[in-house]
């Protein structure tokens, strides 16, 4: 029955398409699809992967990152949609229903703490499942943050009863709702017990499942778009103001808002919880940019959420973007701006070469802060000064070199008019204390043995007495 053959000798460009079971939250995965289809081609999902749909996977991937590559948001993710789709006959957006690759442009794409990458079930839907025809794995299962059941209420079980092992995705020797290890059902007669608190958190993560919708006709507005029309209502003087507020980097949420990058998971919570919003409602275009202000307006005085113009009577001027102004600056900002313009005089003063330049750490050694937040926010003045410490330390080597170089060669020439060897001991003596305590041992022997060769060598000596002639010191 498992064989390569019934792959390699179809001519047809597609596989035979099965029905995709669940809809809205409780949608099917794609690993649990693709499951069910190589069980319906009587073969083992590791031959159809590797033979179809990723071609070249070993069936060691289905153990460890077949979820996190298949049912994801990855960029992997959405190659694999396209490859079901075509192999399978089935719309793209059809399969993307069964991941959550509709999260691709709103989020990290790393799915790092976002898909488990240990298979979790409920054995009450399993239950239902066997009795309406076939057993599937929801996609909100696969969820790091799932771990009850939204339906029945009841915790989600990740070992078998039997063997108390864990299940992967996909098993090559059984369909869905069997052990992998002892081949028993997963299905239990007793439920679980029910905890309604618990269910709150899968709930909201649930919610991110999408479900079959097309794509063409879904909202198009994107998360840094949103973030950046919060940022510039909230105050008139934008990131910097919203940075502050969220207490997080400036420049991290740049990066956001211009697309750079994407936000982590935790990150985005992070913002609406700040915000007071749900961040599944975000992340889904439940709500949008006015909606969230709106909400905000109303918990928050007119006063914070009003434009104003700079007063420049009141104006604190602090580097690179951080608060210009606050009507009522308590002491801890003043302090704070002082010390930032100070550091900012400092720097200057290297980059115009009125002080000498150091390293970054030593720098911000020197002015009580960290590296990190030194360059967080003069990132572009410390750029320049590691570029003028790099030029300061090749010039200060290049010079310590040349000076070695021309005390060696005087000692290696009187010792070669005294007729003595060029020992060490014979040079050294004509060398100063001073100088022995300058450069180490390892210096004075590498400049000593490359310099022997030119002394000791006729057109050495005799360009040597050519000028002692011209300046009158020998005859």
């Amino acid at each position: 029955m498992h064989h390569e053959e019934y792959l390699s000798s179809a001519a047809r460009s597609t596989l035979r398409p099965i029905v995709i079971r669940g809809e809205g939250e409780h949608i099917e995965s794609l690993t649990s699809y693709i499951g069910r289809l190589a069980w319906h081609h009587s073969v083992k999902p590791s031959l159809l992967i590797g033979s179809l749909i990723d071609p070249g996977k070993s069936a060691g991937f289905l153990n460890h990152e077949i979820a996190t590559s298949f049912n994801s948001l990855t960029p992997k993710t959405a190659a694999i949609v396209e490859s079901v789709a075509t192999q399978a006959g089935l719309a793209s957006h059809m399969v993307a229903a069964m991941t959550f690759v509709h999260l691709h442009d709103q989020i990290d794409h790393s799915a790092r703490g976002f898909i488990r990458k240990t298979k979790q079930w409920c054995p009450v839907c399993y239950h239902e499942d066997h009795s309406n025809g076939g057993q599937y794995d929801r996609l909100a299962w696969s969820l790091q943050g799932v771990s009850h059941c939204v339906k029945h209420r009841c915790k989600l079980r990740d070992y078998c009863q039997h063997c108390l092992k864990a299940q992967p995705y996909l098993s090559t020797k059984c369909k869905v709702g069997f052990c992998h290890h002892c081949e028993q059902s997963l299905t239990e007669s007793v439920l679980s017990k029910r905890a309604d608190v618990d269910c709150k958190e899968s709930e909201v993560y649930s919610s991110l499942v999408l479900g079959i919708v097309d794509q063409a006709n879904a909202e198009t507005e994107s998360l840094e778009s949103i973030l950046r029309q919060i940022a510039y209502m909230f105050s008139a003087e934008g990131i910097p103001r919203f940075a502050e507020f969220l207490k997080m980097d400036r420049h991290c949420v740049e990066r956001w808002m211009t697309g750079e990058t994407k936000p982590a998971l935790k990150s985005v919570q992070r913002v609406c919880g700040k915000l007071k919003v749900p961040w599944a409602d975000v992340l889904m275009k439940r709500m949008s940019a006015s909606e969230i202000i709106e909400s905000n307006k109303r918990s928050r005085s007119k006063i914070q959420w009003a434009r104003r113009e700079l007063d420049s009577e009141r104006e604190l001027r602090v580097v690179d973007g951080e608060i210009l102004h606050d009507d009522q600056p308590c002491a801890r900002k003043v302090r704070s701006a002082a010390a930032i313009e100070r550091i900012d005089r400092y720097l200057d003063q290297i980059i115009s070469g009125k002080v000498k330049p150091y390293s970054r750490a030593k720098i911000a050694s020197t002015l009580g802060v960290s590296s990190g937040y030194l360059e967080s926010l003069f990132g572009q003045k410390v750029k320049t000064i590691s570029e003028i410490y790099k030029k300061y330390l090749d010039d200060l080597s290049v010079s310590r070199t040349e000076l070695l170089k021309a005390e060696i060669y005087v000692s290696l020439q009187m010792v070669y008019e005294d007729g003595e060897a060029p020992s060490w001991s014979n040079v050294g003596a004509y060398l100063s204390e001073d100088l022995q305590k300058r450069f180490s041992m390892t210096e004075i022997a590498r400049i000593r043995k490359e310099a022997i060769p030119d002394v000791f060598s006729g057109r050495y000596q005799a360009s040597a007495q050519k000028a002692k002639r011209k300046l009158g010191l020998v005859k």
